[in-house]
């Protein structure tokens, strides 16, 4: 992804479009003005976008905070690990323990989702959110019934069930970014603590 020009002290880096919308509404509910948003793609292309990123103009002296967020997918840990082998290629801190900035000028973060140990991805961490609400038997009930009519299941299959349960809302079609931006999940879940929390570390 092309680079945004570093306007802000507080760098976080996400995967994609939704990636961006949806922890531009999460900042946004938190009152976390000063922290901007960039889409590094794909998971492999951090490493590249990193590199670029941190010989970008502004980032020796204008980033003081930079968090990076991805995706388990299959292995949290080959996940985190990753993150990490970017960050050492592109010669910045490499924090130690999940969760925790680290280093300085800047301190770095890495968030893997949908809680640093479990595999999964953001749609994960919001189908958590939204798993109490009571049209949630309904979109297991539909992705059962297409999965043995169909004679498979859709994959990734949370990326299925939140999208089944964005269909139920009043106004169906929305994709997860655009979902959280018009608060189709509710920020005070328990599910988002450690999100949230991350996030005020920067």
């Amino acid at each position: 992804m092309a680079l945004e020009e570093i306007r802000s002290p507080k760098q976080l880096l996400v995967e994609g479009k939704s990636g961006v919308a949806f922890f531009n509404a999460l900042i946004r509910h938190l009152g976390l003005a000063d922290v901007q948003i960039q889409d590094f793609g794909g998971k492999d292309d951090l490493r590249g976008f990193l590199n670029a990123f941190s010989l970008a103009p502004g980032f020796a002296a204008g980033v003081k905070s930079l968090g990076i967020v991805r995706d388990a997918e299959s292995d949290a840990r080959a996940a985190r690990q990753s993150v990490l082998d970017s960050l050492a290629a592109a010669r910045l801190p490499c924090p130690a323990q999940a969760e925790v900035f680290a280093g300085d000028r800047p301190k770095v973060g890495v968030l893997i989702l949908p809680d640093a140990c479990a595999p999964g991805m953001l749609e994960t961490l919001c189908i958590q959110s939204v798993s109490g609400d009571p049209v949630w038997p309904c979109v297991e009930d539909y992705l059962r019934c297409v999965a043995e009519k169909a004679g498979h299941a859709p994959k990734p299959l949370d990326k299925a069930r939140i999208q089944a349960f964005l269909a139920s809302r009043e106004r169906p079609g929305l994709l997860l970014g655009h979902a959280a931006q018009v608060g189709c999940f509710p920020w005070d879940n328990p599910a988002f603590e450690r999100v949230k929390t991350f996030l005020r570390q920067m």
